[in-house]
């Protein structure tokens, strides 16, 4: 290769990468890259395709070469510790932190973030001891600090508010003291806004997330926010410049056109949303999903209208001042849960969304329906609590002709990281226990159909996917405790009037309930009760608009 067709190689691979079209770029990249092997422009693009395209395998082994080459490379170090987080490999991604720290070759914030990490799929319950041990005593020693940050100059810390969630501890005090680290790191936070006017007209209502699209958040929400009395309320919904385009995010768009709400896209920088929103006087502040977005996290600890709220998209509490409420079902809290939690509840009877049963093209026929012995846990992998692990083999281990499917992330990530923890149990038997790949949505769906029983994991349970496997009527055996988190499925249970749900109080119930669905001889026609309570009560309830707007506007009596 020439030095001319090199260049004309290296300007197309590079159009295509600007293009998102991340194979081909990578594919031509890594073509010039076999003659020009020490071009740190080719592996500087290089690295950034493969970790666009999430291959962050080979994203690593690209940016160490890179640093080989020149260590001094803007930024090499805090990529590599990135593309490690995204792998989960905390422990070398601290490795990386201090080697660049040690070489000045990292912003100072890292000294505080390599603290504050935490696995997604921990080795075993020691692990997660001591990464919350790290993680208060990393807030204890900012707390006695004089350190401050800018978080418009690549200063954000990122907390550990989501990944702490799904474990069985009681998160409260911690989140507390996370509050208090974050406001101490950057004082701009505690400015507050509050709006005292009185409403006159309509109630101004702004609800923010980062996941008004095809995510779990949008599913359950949107339809909710559009049956809201547009003759109260003034409607406006915010999203942030990372949020996905997609059809759900275009039906907010449909409803801005018919006059019924408006839409924005926050800046990026705090500075800028905190300038947009001291100005608007906002009545509401709706925040659904609070720790699932870095941004919006951050955002929800300032004080910008009379009550702000936040609700079940991540259920758990937020430790923080500024959020008044926390809009759930009934169903959802026991008189424990109160001690848990810094919001009051505000309170609908029904779980706080109107979920449109899904429309499947291809249907299972009822042989596919009443299949018997097969077990599935078809969640994130990072809801799987290393307790949880004895849950499912001893159910494989009781029924002998019983199958577990789970199934992968995308990346494979947590999937490897799980199978290393499955091996070390003496109980797992991998040839009865299968792993999908990803699968579409009306796959997903017919899969929780063609499943005799559905395991609900414990501590931190499933939630859109219950309600699509109602489609079919599959079971879910679930174990409730007192944290909003673990409940969905037992409110959903009560909501929908089931007689004899399978809701369980410890591991041998679990499993004997679990093997008691999956041998069941009438387990179509169960499937099938399951399902027409939820096409009365589960599906489409309007009811729960209704109660949404009355606790609303409850608050200004």
């Amino acid at each position: 290769m020439n030095k001319i067709s090199a260049e004309e190689l290296f300007k197309i691979a590079y159009d295509h990468l600007k293009a998102k079209n991340y194979k081909k770029s990578i594919e031509l990249f890594e073509k010039i890259l076999k003659h020009l092997p020490q071009s740190l422009s080719i592996l500087r693009n290089l690295s950034h395709a493969y970790a666009y395209s999430s291959d962050f395998k080979n994203a690593e082994i690209t940016i160490k070469k890179i640093i080989n080459i020149d260590e001094k490379e803007p930024y090499i170090y805090q990529f590599l510790a990135s593309v490690l987080k995204s792998q989960d490999k905390i422990d070398e991604m601290i490795a990386i932190i201090n080697e660049g720290l040690e070489k000045k070759l990292m912003n100072p914030k890292w000294n505080i973030q390599k603290d504050l990490l935490f696995p997604f799929i921990p080795k075993d319950n020691n692990e997660i001891e001591n990464y919350r041990k790290k993680i208060e005593e990393c807030y204890d020693r900012v707390l006695i600090s004089d350190i401050s940050l800018d978080y418009d100059n690549d200063q954000i810390i990122q907390v550990p508010h989501f990944e702490l969630s799904y474990s069985d501890h009681d998160n409260l005090n911690l989140n507390k003291k996370c509050v208090k680290v974050i406001k101490k790191l950057y004082p701009n936070l505690n400015q507050n806004y509050n709006n005292q006017k009185k409403v006159k007209n309509k109630i101004k209502i702004g609800f923010i997330s980062e996941y008004f699209t095809s995510h779990t958040i949008g599913k359950l929400f949107k339809d909710i926010i559009f049956n809201l009395d547009k003759s109260k309320f003034d409607i406006q919904v915010f999203h942030s410049k990372r949020t996905k385009p997609s059809k759900i995010l275009d039906e907010f768009f449909d409803q801005e056109k018919k006059g019924a709400i408006k839409n924005k896209f926050l800046p990026l920088l705090l500075k800028e949303k905190i300038e947009f929103f001291k100005k608007e006087n906002f009545d509401i502040l709706f925040y659904p999903d609070i720790g699932m977005s870095v941004e919006m996290y951050y955002l929800s600890m300032i004080r910008f209208a009379k009550y702000q709220i936040m609700s079940w998209g991540h259920p758990e509490t937020t430790g923080s001042e500024t959020i008044d409420y926390f809009l759930c079902s009934k169903n959802l809290v026991t008189n424990e849960t109160l001690n848990s939690y810094s919001e009051k509840f505000l309170f609908i009877e029904h779980l706080p969304m109107i979920y449109s049963k899904p429309i499947i093209k291809k249907k299972l026929d009822n042989d596919e329906i009443g299949r018997k012995n097969i077990y599935s846990c078809p969640q994130t992998l990072y809801k799987f609590h290393p307790n949880f692990d004895d849950f499912l083999f001893d159910i494989l281990d009781e029924d002998k002709k019983g199958v577990l499917y789970l199934i992968k992330d995308s990346n494979k990530v947590y999937y490897h990281k799980l199978i290393d923890r499955f091996t070390k149990n003496k109980k797992f038997d991998s040839k009865r226990v299968i792993f999908l790949d990803p699968l579409d949505n009306e796959s997903f769906i017919n899969h929780l159909g063609s499943s005799s029983v559905l395991l609900d994991p414990i501590y931190f349970g499933s939630g859109n996917s219950f309600h699509e496997s109602m489609v079919y009527g599959t079971p879910t055996v679930t174990m409730p405790n007192k944290f909003v988190k673990s409940r969905i499925v037992f409110a959903a249970y009560n909501q929908m009037g089931i007689k004899n749900p399978p809701i369980v109080n410890n591991k041998k119930e679990y499993v004997e309930t679990a093997i008691k669905i999956a041998n069941d001889d009438n387990l179509f026609e169960l499937k099938n009760y399951y399902q027409k309570k939820a096409e009365e009560r589960l599906f489409n309830t309007k009811k729960a608009g209704e109660e949404f707007n009355s606790a609303l506007l409850s608050l200004f009596k």
